[in-house]
């Protein structure tokens, strides 16, 4: 297993050279002729036992690397001027090309998928060189993200299920709308379910969607809930979690944050096989978020 470090693009080579030695490390082989004197494009440290970190520096847009083979100790690791996720975020959301592309080869070097919506939408950069680096970085975390889905499922899912269940089964049976009520997207709440270039859109539509409130129809005694649930990134293709969700989440998909978790559901009166079809409740850290048929509220977002 490797293990990956960023390190604060403001720290020097000789800087960062002095705080390894205070570890235990010394420097056993570095670049010649860097591009930028005194930074070599790549280094090697080692340390008894056979002990390695392999660093890398691109000079164009400042992003350090330490690399090893191992797992850190506590002394190297305090004295590394690491950058973490606030930091990926900042160089996202910074407006120029460099900084950029610091930030997506960070993010996607450390396995960052919080950001994948930020790359995502820096795929249409004007910068070739952002747009490329975004490009790359998407397929691969996207990829990641869909192998390692299934696992995460198993193990996230049936909690967030265990928790919708009985907030589902009191809306369905309430008289009042207070659970209604507490479905309705706040604010920023588009902005956290789907991918920046449609949040907006969202926002808007779901404003003037929530004007007239959703009601599902009281289900009578004695109906059975069937609930299911998602991942975003697991609704473009056809597999086992998806399936029970109505086919216009096969291209909505691409407009979610892929980490979120969706629901759709049925309320099956006694004696019946099919029953009234809901879908578009979505988990956001800490609350649950109520987007009805979002298919069909972002239609023209599809369309183009």
């Amino acid at each position: 297993m490797n293990f990956s470090w960023v390190l604060d693009p403001g720290c020097g080579f000789a800087a960062l050279a002095q705080r390894l030695a205070a570890a235990g490390w010394r420097l056993a082989s570095a670049a010649e002729a860097p591009l930028l004197p005194g930074e070599p494009e790549h280094a090697v440290f080692e340390r008894a036992a056979g002990e390695r970190l392999h660093y890398s520096f691109n000079p164009v847009c400042l992003l350090r690397v330490l690399e090893s083979g191992t797992a850190p100790d506590a002394d190297t690791l305090a004295g590394l001027p690491l950058a973490g996720s606030e930091s990926v975020g900042a160089w996202l959301a910074a407006s120029d090309e460099r900084t950029l592309w610091r930030g997506v080869l960070s993010a996607r070097l450390l396995g960052q998928f919080q950001w994948l919506p930020h790359i995502e939408a820096l795929r249409a950069h004007a910068s070739s060189l952002v747009a490329k680096a975004a490009a790359a970085a998407a397929q691969e975390m996207g990829a990641t993200l869909a192998a390692a889905a299934p696992q995460w499922a198993a193990a996230s899912i049936e909690l967030l299920l265990q928790q919708a269940r009985p907030l589902l089964q009191a809306l369905v049976h309430e008289t009042d709308g207070r659970v209604l009520q507490m479905l309705r997207p706040r604010e920023t709440d588009a902005d956290r379910a789907f991918v920046p270039s449609a949040a907006a859109a969202a926002r808007s539509a779901y404003a003037t969607v929530w004007q007239q409130p959703p009601r599902p129809a009281r289900a009578a005694p004695g109906a059975r809930l069937q609930c299911h649930a998602a991942p975003a990134g697991m609704l473009a293709d056809d597999n086992a979690l998806s399936r029970p969700f109505p086919g216009g989440y096969r291209a909505l998909a691409a407009l979610l944050q892929p980490q979120r978790v969706w629901l759709a559901w049925k309320v099956i009166a006694p004696g019946r096989d099919a029953g009234m079809a809901y879908d578009g409740l979505v988990w956001l850290d800490d609350h649950w978020a109520w987007f009805p048929k979002p298919y069909r509220v972002l239609a023209p977002l599809l369309k183009g």
